[in-house]
């Protein structure tokens, strides 16, 4: 049975007709076997269909209609080595015919000839206006791209992807897959080149951290600081192992690596931000503040500097202020668990129950998320400890 994608493709090919191709003396038996196919085409009947496409093609080599059809037939019966040459002369009769072209790269792909299905998968990508073509010759760009170690140009059709269906499992998985790949072969590359340098302990700091391990997460910064004192992030990095650890005597050293990080690059957001954080912990609201509005002055769409600062003004009063933060905070970022439980508090004290029932559903739903995620983590963790 022919797919109903398959179905769709054959009849999005009507609009081609012989009156455009310019064949002298055409056989009269054509246009009898052209409606018998249309018959079994409309009926989906396939088997029925190609016998007679066949014949089509005998009488008339050039018939744009026959060629395509029988050779998007032939493809979605997994018959790909048949169907390239079907859909190459349709290219070569037709021009610019991007879903033909689109199915000629992917069956190019599948029977080895990677070669000539990359110039036919490019071509047709961008000019696709089928969203689930365009994204299945996306994914198959992206798998030759990486095979080839092209990340960059893997990345790049990720990316228009991601715009395209932002919540589509394979594309998620595919940038997922991406982005391992490039970490992997950016740790293999420094490993080569430079494997006792600060940017290398930088790296295994950040993957040990991670991991989950906290204390040589911590060793490997450090030891980062030590070979190159303004190696850029790195006291930055070293602060977030800080602030988030158990110790309290680890958080305490938090704030002078922050500000460390500062001295290094006046212009760095994320620690304004967490600054910020800290000032609020501290009671010092007039700095916290201060500290939150310069982060918001280099990053003016980060989500998680616009909730402290509402926190910040709630606790100086300052409600209609918060709100407004909160609601700008959870247009940049929907999954703001912080914005969405503060918002909730906020609605209920100005008298909107609904609005404040719904805050707090969304916040108990990312809320869960996130436990499943760190339940997802915590596994693969211990797989990998395990190894």
């Amino acid at each position: 049975m022919l797919s109903r994608a398959g179905c769709a493709l054959i009849v999005s090919l009507s609009w081609l007709t012989l009156a455009g191709q310019n064949v002298p003396n055409a056989q009269p038996d054509v246009a009898t076997l052209e409606a018998q196919a249309q018959k079994y085409l409309q009926e989906q009947k396939p088997q029925l269909a190609i016998p007679v496409l066949r014949k089509i093609i005998a009488l008339d080599p050039n018939n744009i209609n026959a060629q395509a059809n029988v050779g998007v037939l032939l493809y979605f019966q997994e018959n790909y080595a048949e169907a390239i040459p079907h859909m190459r002369a349709a290219l070569r009769l037709g021009g610019d015919l991007p879903r033909i072209e689109a199915l000629l790269g992917m069956a190019e792909k599948r029977t080895g000839e990677t070669r000539e299905a990359l110039p036919h998968l490019e071509g047709a990508f961008s000019k696709l206006d089928d969203q689930k073509i365009r994204i299945q010759v996306g994914l198959e760009l992206i798998e030759i791209h990486s095979a080839a170690a092209q990340f960059e140009k893997a990345l790049a059709v990720a990316a228009t992807l991601a715009q395209l269906a932002p919540q589509d499992p394979q594309v998620l998985l595919a940038a997922y897959r991406i982005a391992r790949q490039m970490m992997d072969q950016s740790l293999m590359s420094m490993m080569v080149a430079s494997p006792d340098s600060a940017e290398m302990h930088m790296i295994l700091g950040g993957e040990l951290a991670r991991r989950g391990d906290r204390a040589d997460a911590v060793a490997h910064y450090r030891e980062a600081i030590r070979l190159k004192p303004l190696l850029p992030g790195a006291h930055f990095q070293l602060a977030e192992q800080l602030r988030t650890s158990p110790d309290p005597a680890a958080n305490a050293q938090a704030e002078d690596e922050y500000k460390a990080a500062l001295r290094v690059n006046p212009f760095d957001e994320l620690a304004w931000r967490e600054i910020g954080g800290i000032m609020n912990s501290k009671g010092d609201f007039q700095a916290a503040e201060e500290d939150y509005r310069k982060a918001l002055v280099l990053q003016p769409s980060d989500s998680e500097a616009k909730t402290g600062l509402a926190i910040v003004l709630i606790s100086r009063n300052r409600a209609e202020e918060a709100i407004s933060l909160l609601e700008a905070a959870l247009k940049d970022d929907p999954t703001n668990m912080a914005a969405h439980y503060r918002l909730s508090g906020l609605y209920r004290r100005a008298g909107r129950a609904a609005d404040a029932e719904r805050e707090m559903a969304a916040f108990r739903h990312y809320q869960e998320l996130k436990n499943k995620l760190g339940g997802v983590l915590k596994q693969l963790v211990g797989q990998a400890d395990a190894k």
